[in-house]
């Protein structure tokens, strides 16, 4: 590397000096720079055009579909009783229901008396279960354990397992469920599972299926174990430790460290219920109570003498004492099953209901599974009552919701299975159609594009006709008029924008003698006319102006409607421009007349040019261009190498790098021959000096 000296013998700006010589021949760099800059502008308003074409594109698709000409009304003479709506492409035609026997019914059950002990002093659906079950007209039945839920993302060559703590082991087996990805297996506990199977292992919780699970499966499992154990740290702060509700008593167990390192284990103890209706116990130590517990809440709190265990405190530490507690406790729980038969088949579905929650949420997870029932409780009746949301009969042999497991709903609530009962009965609508007598499980169906609404038995006949929307259809050849226009606006304006030739990119310290809004003004001026009488748009709007002009040769086209000009379609009046206009009242009329010909003109298929209809031909023409566009500009997703503009691109990066290389050598020179100069002067200077001393 050469030493640059810049100036200390000559007294030169040696830096400007060399940075001036640098401006002068950086100049045709900057030529180049510019090429590209305009190549890249070039290139996105390429792209954007594409863009807009393809936008046109998907209203041409659009406009291939016969449903975009076959647009119908329909019309009920009496719409009290049979209402329709229609969809485009329906046939015309003309429906008349005689008579309707029976609407279709929704399954409905209703607990046949109120599910309160007292009038006075009814279920508070809002408080837990465990609490409230005195309230209840019927004794509930309770099961001890842990109810637990988890949720496991499946890993490639990983077992798949509930990680069970050390002694804890799965119980209920029978009410457990396991699903991956929203699909059910049967849950066994011995054997070799079978395809729809999953083994559980009730000492270690590994699952083993029956079918491969791929990787990143979401594998969702509801269980119970015989008990919980769990971790929790506290400081000598914490008075208080949240488990779950509906505790059972005496099954409460804490153990830890104490500040000699001693194992202690605490223990509860029933003592009474308070005046709240809380079972409330004591945690002791042997005979030593340090705590209280709320069986109903879950809540521990601590005492005085529970901070006894902790380390004492120093000056010197840093954090407050604490104590890694192993807690063990078992909850009341209840569990129950619900079967219904749908349109997607039968339904099963169990249910872990925990001590500590309510009513409410037993009905609002009935509500939200897939068993697709409304489940509520009426206060003033004292009623819950289950509806199936659809209506209809799916099982012909039985009734539409069982109650299979458990005997919360058919004990506690009072529901009952079969004919007997406080229940609606399931129908199908019955009704006859053009003379045929059928039936459906909905009130709401589907003929032929057609869709029927009954709402009232009748023996009264009831029309519906269906034709053509004439309106609708002009609105559709409107849109795409319109549509037409805006693409040609766009086009035709980037076409005719002004070049301004004077105005070429900015150069990096051009940019920095003017303000951002100058330089966006400058840009803006440069970027003017870069598609200016570019060949490949040009060549496009001519495309579209034949093919909306041309006439179409299809056999079953009225002769007199061959071109859009024959039913009001034409080109504005100054003809300075390929945007089209509508005379109304003609393409009303051509409409009226004759939707099957509007349609072949639009929509004509054939082998040629001649024969295809409008809207075929501009979808090629439109597809062609957009593959030439691509093909000169790509897209978002290409690189360089793949389109016209890109590999000129990478030409410039190579020629914009070969020739900062010889700049920088260039630069280089320049400073090597300044600092020979500075030497030279400064040996000049010395050498002056040691002669002008013998001189003095």
């Amino acid at each position: 590397m050469v030493m640059r000296v810049t100036g200390l013998a000559s007294g030169m700006n040696i830096d400007e000096i060399v940075e001036n010589m640098m401006k002068a021949q950086s100049i045709p760099l900057n030529k180049i720079k510019q090429q590209k800059t305009l190549l890249e502008w070039q290139r996105d308003s390429y792209r954007e055009m594409n863009t807009l074409l393809l936008d046109f594109r998907s209203q041409l698709t659009n406009m291939k579909l016969s449903s975009f000409y076959r647009t119908r009304s329909v019309a009920s003479t009496n719409e009290d009783i049979v209402s329709a709506t229609v969809a485009s492409g329906a046939g015309q035609s003309s429906y008349t229901i005689s008579k309707i026997s029976s609407l279709a019914v929704a399954e409905s059950r209703m607990t046949n008396s109120g599910i309160s002990k007292q009038s006075s002093n009814k279920v508070d659906t809002t408080k837990s279960l465990f609490t409230v079950q005195g309230a209840f007209a019927n004794k509930m039945s309770w099961k001890q354990g842990s109810v637990e839920s988890k949720s496991i993302v499946t890993k490639e060559g990983e077992p798949i397992t509930l990680g069970l703590a050390d002694g804890v082991q799965i119980t209920d087996l029978e009410n457990m469920t396991v699903e991956v990805n929203g699909i059910k297996y049967t849950v066994i506990d011995s054997g070799t599972p079978k395809s729809g199977e999953v083994m559980v292992n009730k000492d270690t919780g590994e699952l083993t299926f029956g079918d491969t699970i791929a990787a990143n499966s979401t594998v969702k499992v509801n269980y119970v174990t015989d008990k919980k154990v769990e971790n929790k740290t506290i400081t000598k702060d914490t008075t208080q430790i949240q488990l779950k509700g509906a505790l059972v008593p005496e099954q409460i167990k804490l153990s830890f460290k104490d500040s000699a390192g001693t194992t202690v284990e605490l223990s509860d103890e029933y003592k009474e219920v308070d005046t709240n209706g809380n079972r409330i116990g004591q945690l002791k130590d042997g005979d030593k109570v340090v705590g209280e517990i709320n069986y109903e809440t879950g809540v521990i709190t601590f005492n005085s003498e529970f901070s006894k265990y902790f380390p004492a405190e120093t000056e010197n530490s840093k954090e407050k004492p604490k104590l890694e507690l192993t807690i063990t406790s078992q909850q009341n729980y209840f569990s129950f099953g619900l079967t219904t038969h749908t349109s997607k088949g039968q339904i099963d579905e169990k249910f872990l209901i925990q001590g500590s929650e309510s009513l409410n949420s037993v009905m609002s997870k009935v509500n939200n599974s897939k068993l697709g029932v409304t489940m509520f409780y009426d206060s003033y009746s004292d009623k819950v009552t289950m509806t199936r949301k659809e209506t209809g009969v799916y099982n012909e042999n039985g009734q539409e919701i069982e109650f299979t497991d458990g005997d919360f709903l058919t004990q506690v609530l009072g529901f009952q299975n079969g004919d007997s009962g406080n229940y609606i009965k399931a129908e199908n609508a019955t009704f006859t159609v053009n003379g045929l007598e059928t039936s459906r499980q909905s009130n709401t169906f589907s003929i032929n594009g057609v869709t029927f609404t009954l709402k009232k038995t009748t023996d009264t006949p009831v029309t519906i006709n269906v034709n053509n929307d004439n309106d609708k259809l002009y609105e559709n050849i409107k849109s795409f008029v319109d549509k037409y226009n805006e693409l040609v606006e766009k086009i035709e304006k980037k076409l005719s924008e002004p070049k301004y030739k004077n105005y070429l990119p900015l150069t990096d310290d051009e940019k920095e003698k003017l303000s951002e809004t100058q330089q966006e003004k400058w840009e803006n001026m440069a970027k003017s006319g870069i598609l200016r009488n570019d060949s490949i748009l040009s060549g496009l709007v001519t495309q579209m102006r034949t093919a909306i002009y041309s006439a179409v040769n299809q056999d079953d086209l009225d002769s007199a409607m061959k071109s859009l000009s024959a039913i009001g379609i034409t080109t504005t009046a100054d003809f300075t421009t390929a945007k089209l206009e509508i005379n109304e009242s003609k393409l009303k009329a051509a409409i009226e007349k004759d939707p099957n010909s509007i349609e072949l003109l639009f929509n004509g298929t054939g082998a040629t040019d001649g024969q295809k209809g409008v809207i075929q031909r501009l979808y090629d023409k439109v597809n062609a261009t957009m593959d030439q566009l691509k093909e000169r500009a790509g897209n978002s997703y290409s690189v360089n190498n793949q389109f016209t503009i890109g590999r000129q691109l990478d030409d410039l990066d190579d020629r914009i790098e070969r020739f900062e290389d010889r700049l920088a050598d260039l630069e280089t020179r320049y400073y090597s021959q300044f600092t020979a100069m500075e030497q030279a002067i400064q040996k000049a200077n010395s050498q002056a000096a040691y002669l002008a001393q013998f001189f003095q």
